[in-house]
């Protein structure tokens, strides 16, 4: 009688230490999805599994505007990282071979072959109007940092994220243009090409077009240095972060009113900005009446771009700037609704750059209200299981400035029309206006505000940013201990829609979550990375289950059609 109930007093402790430990930890204190969330990311790994070859659902309208193929594929990059790093750094099959599948497509002739035409010179840059240059085929070499930065920046996420450094052998970057002509880097050439002409050019910014230095395409070689110096102890970050912010400082804010300019003319030695509209040649003339008829060029969509990135490593000038931002361009009316100034530089995306900014400062009201209004305006729509943001084009002008601008802003969804196969045989793939399902045709955007496959990238972004996302990802990259972690594998997304998959190195716990998906029944998947030599509490829901000891590894049976939280956490021996 005594061994029965002193076996039940050790049963009592062990479920009393087992509710208590379990209780420790609170899974509503961590980052998770929401649905239309889990639908963006799905759309995303969608696209980024088709063929690499297969430009599918990439609209653009040209090379040169930020609806070309190059953004649309490195943002959809940074929604991917913001989602592996914040939402599920304990899952990571089904992100990364999308994001290696990104690195890939952004290789695509199809992609960066625009520069042996553009590398020649954009006119209206120009001080005589002409194209000086001579053709530079090599899309990496000189200028064009509105891609290599890119590149270097997906590059290096991909790398801290998976610990996968395949990019950093020679001979791993290869652009080829044809049969007999190719261009061979690996990451580390790549950093230096960029890194060179951020010391070498007159003034410490690389191009984008020839004569052009765009600060927002800057801000991504920038942090491509800084999380590779972190990977191989190099100190290319330093040395250009050192010269670049003061000139930043100096040339792109103006003292005044806090406005930041948009590109810098080197010949001209003057930046373009709302301040001073000037190309220094014949379109000045051009510049002033449009100034006069009332056209601003100040830009939130060139803020939210610049202070977005920059924040990742100058968060105390982005903090500071910010409200001046806000009080140029953000508007909230009587009803609740907000309301973004036109933007004239970024037309197809400044709801979304500043929404993302407005995420990345911590402006949570801010970026809840610009949220509401992008749904109102872009009409985002269901299909299969993901969520996207249509391309928008030929829709009816909405005008957000107007005086009864407390009425909900409604935009008249696009009905698709067809197009002739006959009119695409000789375009590009990742040129044609294709057509799928909630698309538009993908040529001559007019109205305002217009909507790109960019700006549906950048809205997940801005849906997914805790905030400091950029800055804590960037600042605190994964570490080596990070991969040998506990983490879940073998996940069905068509039968489960996670919330979370996070391990608390601090609690020593895997924090598991899904939602509702209705009709699902009974999935499995797997928790991987356990120590044999240690045990482990499983909590499902707040209700103990059971002690896991002596595996490496466990089949997690769950009922898919209704939400939990699961708790799979060390105990201390």
């Amino acid at each position: 009688m005594k061994k029965i109930t002193w076996l039940l007093f050790l049963l009592g402790l062990l479920t009393s230490s087992f509710s208590m430990m379990s209780q420790s930890v609170n899974p509503g204190s961590y980052p998770a999805v929401t649905g239309e969330e889990w639908g963006q990311l799905l759309w995303n790994l969608k696209l980024a599994d088709q063929k690499i070859s297969d430009f599918t659902n990439y609209q653009k309208v040209d090379d040169q505007g930020i609806s070309a193929c190059r953004y649309t594929i490195a943002f959809s990059s940074y929604f991917l990282a913001i989602e592996q790093y914040h939402k599920f750094p304990a899952w990571q099959e089904a992100i990364q071979p999308a994001f290696d599948n990104l690195v890939k497509r952004m290789l695509q002739k199809e992609v960066w072959q625009y520069w042996s035409h553009e590398s020649m010179g954009i006119t209206k840059f120009e001080p005589n109007m002409d194209r000086p240059y001579p053709q530079n085929d090599d899309p990496v070499s000189l200028g064009n940092i509105m891609y290599s930065g890119h590149l270097g920046m997906m590059i290096n996420l991909y790398e801290m994220l998976y610990a996968d450094m395949k990019w950093d052998q020679p001979g791993s970057i290869v652009f080829q243009l044809s049969d007999s002509k190719k261009f061979v880097y690996d990451n580390k050439s790549l950093q230096e090409v960029m890194f060179l002409q951020m010391m070498t050019n007159p003034v410490p910014g690389i191009e984008c077009e020839r004569n052009a230095v765009f600060p927002a395409c800057n801000t991504h070689p920038m942090i491509s240095w800084l999380l590779y110096d972190e990977m191989h102890h190099t100190r290319y970050y330093k040395a250009a972060q050192t010269t670049f912010d003061p000139w930043f400082e100096k040339v792109f804010i103006n003292p005044k009113t806090k406005d930041l300019a948009s590109f810098y003319l080197i010949k001209q030695g003057w930046a373009f900005s709302g301040w001073n509209p000037k190309y220094g040649n014949k379109m000045d003339a051009t510049m002033t009446e449009m100034v006069k008829k009332g056209v601003d060029f100040n830009s939130g969509g060139n803020d939210g771009w610049i202070g977005t990135f920059m924040h990742a490593w100058n968060p105390v000038l982005i903090e500071k700037l910010y409200p001046s931002f806000k009080k140029k361009h953000y508007k909230m009316h009587p009803n609740g609704s907000v309301t973004l100034t036109k933007d004239v530089i970024a037309p197809d995306a400044y709801y979304a750059f500043f929404t993302a900014l407005a995420a990345e400062v911590g402006d949570e009201t801010a970026r809840k209200g610009l949220l509401k209004t992008v749904d109102s305006i872009y009409s985002p729509v269901w299909l299969d299981g993901t969520f996207h943001y249509p391309f928008m084009d030929k829709v009816p002008t909405v005008n957000l400035a107007a005086a009864d601008a407390d009425k909900k802003p409604a935009a008249t969804p696009v009905t698709p029309a067809p197009t002739s196969a006959d009119n695409q045989k000789s375009v590009p793939a990742c040129c044609r206006s294709t057509q799928i399902e909630g698309h538009g045709d993908a040529t001559n955007m007019k109205s305002f505000p217009q909507h790109s496959d960019l700006a549906d990238r950048l809205i997940g972004i801005a849906r997914a940013l805790p905030p400091k996302g950029f800055y804590t990802m960037v600042n605190k990259p994964f570490d080596a201990k990070h991969f040998t972690e506990p983490a879940i594998t073998g996940v069905d997304t068509k039968k489960v829609i996670l919330k979370r998959a996070i391990y608390d190195r601090n609690k020593k716990a895997l924090i598991i979550s899904t939602l509702e998906k209705s009709g699902s029944g009974s999935t499995s998947f797997k928790v991987i990375n356990l120590d044999p030599a240690k045990s482990y509490t499983l909590n499902v829901d707040k209700v103990p289950q059971k002690v896991v000891i002596n595996l490496t590894s466990y089949v997690l049976t769950l009922d898919a059609g209704k939400k939990h939280d699961v708790i799979f956490e060390e105990k201390n021996n």
